[in-house]
């Protein structure tokens, strides 16, 4: 199927993890949370020479007096990411073609890009293993490759001004909500530009990400217990995720179907895990997505479990995260952070949640044309 000739879809469908850093500013490629995203000028009771704290990035980004956005910022989002991260000097990571300079190769960003992406979503394949039930896992070796560069599909949409549908945000209900409407979104709505020291320098709560949840103790003991338990003392807002750094960090792939992330530990500090154990990405990606997406989590048996949601009332897991990263029904098993170039036509032309039309060949940030991600794991 020829795809370089697919016109370009804006999708606000929100599912992150493994988003790409956004390195803003500084001299000199970096392909790191480090350089111009991480403050110096830290620490109780610490001395710091000034110039050595940070003095020389200001500029990179801020405008004290003619600024040209909020924030003091000498040109607006994305276009001021854009000049590090759309192929402009300072950051091997292109997130807006969805490339990554690797010596002297450019190699395929882990989270595909907002106007082009390089995954072979036509040639996905499987390695069928040797006894196959109907359901479950029922193949080995999945496997997603690198393509050749097309337009998205489908993609967050972070350029602050196209609002879009934040589907999936706000507590069970039996009252029909689809999700929050009006919603836009900036490169600096998901990631701190000044460096957190979290994966990918995540915010734990996404900017935009209030959805109405009322935390309890039961909820914070079992976040998938909504609706909260009342009479509980209670405050308003999702549950922060501070996924731990990577200790190596790797942003490119040459499967996309792998979406482990092998150095990154359970807590911060941590050590490594090994490899029979889950690591803290995947351990934690399905919870950050759904600080916005909250109606999509959900837990085995909830795909036959009636959740109370008039929408939302069967769901798919989307939060397992077992040993080894395998056999993993996660948000980001299934879908790419930030753009995708999947196809999806006849069957796969779908509605979005409450039956209302998709735009015509939107993939949802799938990584498979059609909905291939489900024939990866069920052999239907």
């Amino acid at each position: 199927m020829q795809k370089g000739g697919r016109a370009m879809k804006r999708l606000l469908f929100l599912g992150a993890g493994g988003a790409l850093l956004f390195i803003f500013g500084g001299a000199g490629p970096a392909s790191a949370d480090a350089g111009p995203h991480i403050s110096t000028a830290s620490g109780i009771n610490a001395s710091v020479t000034v110039a050595n704290a940070g003095a020389g990035r200001c500029a990179s980004c801020h405008r004290t007096h003619t600024a040209k956005a909020s924030m003091l910022l000498k040109q607006a989002q994305p276009a001021l990411c854009y000049s590090c991260h759309g192929g402009g000097a300072g950051a091997n990571t292109d997130v807006q073609n969805g490339t990554s300079l690797g010596g002297t190769a450019l190699k395929a960003l882990r989270g595909g890009g907002f106007e082009y992406a390089l995954i072979g979503a036509d040639a996905a394949s499987k390695t069928m293993a040797a006894t196959a039930a109907s359901y479950g896992i029922p193949s080995i070796n999945q496997n997603v490759p690198v393509g050749a560069s097309e337009a998205t599909t489908s993609k967050h949409s972070i350029d602050g001004v196209t609002s879009g549908t934040m589907w999936g945000n706000g507590a069970i209900s039996a009252t029909a909500n689809v999700g929050k409407a009006a919603v836009k979104l900036e490169c600096g709505s998901c990631h701190d530009p000044h460096g957190n020291g979290n994966y990918r320098i995540l915010k734990p709560v996404p900017t935009g990400a209030d959805n109405g949840i009322v935390i309890t103790p039961a909820v914070i003991a079992n976040p998938t217990a909504v609706p909260p338990v009342v009479g509980v003392a209670a405050v308003m807002g999702p549950l922060p995720v501070a996924i731990p750094d990577a200790a190596t960090k790797v942003y490119t792939t040459s499967n996309y179907w792998n979406v482990v992330d092998r150095t990154v530990p359970m807590v911060k500090g941590g050590p490594a895990p090994l490899a029979a154990e889950t690591d803290g990405y995947i351990a934690n990606v399905g919870a950050w997505c759904t600080t916005c997406h909250t109606r999509y989590m959900a837990k085995a048996p909830d795909y036959e479990t009636d959740s109370g949601d008039a929408v939302f009332t069967y769901r798919h897991t989307s939060a397992r995260a077992d040993k080894a990263g395998v056999n993993r029904p996660n948000c980001i098993q299934c879908h790419v952070s930030h753009g995708s170039n999947a196809a999806m036509t006849g069957f796969s032309v779908g509605l979005n949640p409450g039956d209302t039309p998709a735009p015509v060949g939107a993939s949802r940030l799938l990584r498979v044309d059609q909905r291939g991600t489900c024939v990866m794991c069920h052999n239907v």
